[in-house]
């Protein structure tokens, strides 16, 4: 039978129970805990397309994610019937009824993530932040991240062979200290697998001294993934949001 309705998810999760968002086998992850709530209420397979993935221990504000069924349940059903039976480590934010022609991931213009670092010992940022407790060169940091929102090719700072699109358009890179976290966030066109948390892991390299600018901006000059080795960890970092 013809699918004939379109939903649209909007997903908040804590990463650190899960092997990602995708669906994988013999791994507990987001896009399956969904998908298997979703089968029982419409009793029919049902397939997550989601906007992108993101990695293992990775959170999410604002994952968006589409399914197309041949049944009818009206959005505030689907609400509250995921609400009720998901894991309290992920809730639905929104949910509504879109065009056939919707696609979490092809129709998105743009995505928002933000990656937090905490500088003073707080057991409650546990899982949720980067500790770092050596002092940072802030400023050094912020003249780094001047040279990512002007670079195009980030393939140095991706992960090898799983970029697309090569040409990223940063539209918005900016960083916050508040005297204990550091939050940096960054919009952008599209993001190469790895991109957010491999600014960061260079980024911090600079701030703590272990990396110059000029080796920073040769890094990133070579266009090689081999070249970008420092990774953030991935609990530090959230999809804040995705554009349409």
């Amino acid at each position: 039978m013809k699918k004939n309705h379109n939903y649209k998810l909007v997903i908040m999760y804590i990463g650190k129970n899960y092997h990602g968002w995708q669906k994988q086998p013999k791994h507990r992850t987001v896009q399956g805990v969904l998908e298997e709530k979703l089968k029982v209420l419409f009793k029919e397979d049902i397939v997550l397309i989601g906007s992108g993935r993101t990695d293992a221990g990775v959170h999410a504000l604002g994952q968006v994610a589409n399914f197309k069924t041949i049944s009818y349940r009206k959005p505030e059903e689907i609400y509250r019937y995921l609400n009720a039976t998901l894991p309290r480590d992920i809730s639905v934010k929104s949910v509504e009824e879109v065009p056939l022609s919707f696609h979490a991931r092809f129709s998105a213009k743009g995505k928002t993530y933000i990656y937090r670092i905490y500088t003073k010992p707080d057991p409650f940022l546990h899982g949720f932040g980067w500790y770092i407790s050596k002092k940072l060169d802030l400023k050094g940091m912020l003249e780094a991240l001047e040279i990512v929102k002007k670079s195009k090719d980030l393939r140095s700072l991706s992960k090898k062979g799983e970029y697309l699109r090569e040409d990223v358009e940063i539209r918005e890179l900016s960083m916050t200290y508040d005297g204990k976290i550091i939050e940096i966030q960054i919009t952008a066109s599209h993001f190469l697998r790895y991109m957010v948390r491999k600014i960061v892991g260079h980024v911090v390299q600079i701030g703590l001294g272990s990396l110059s600018i000029q080796e920073f901006e040769n890094i990133i000059e070579a266009k090689d993934p081999t070249k970008g080795l420092f990774i953030a960890p991935p609990e530090g970092l959230f999809l804040k949001e995705v554009y349409y």
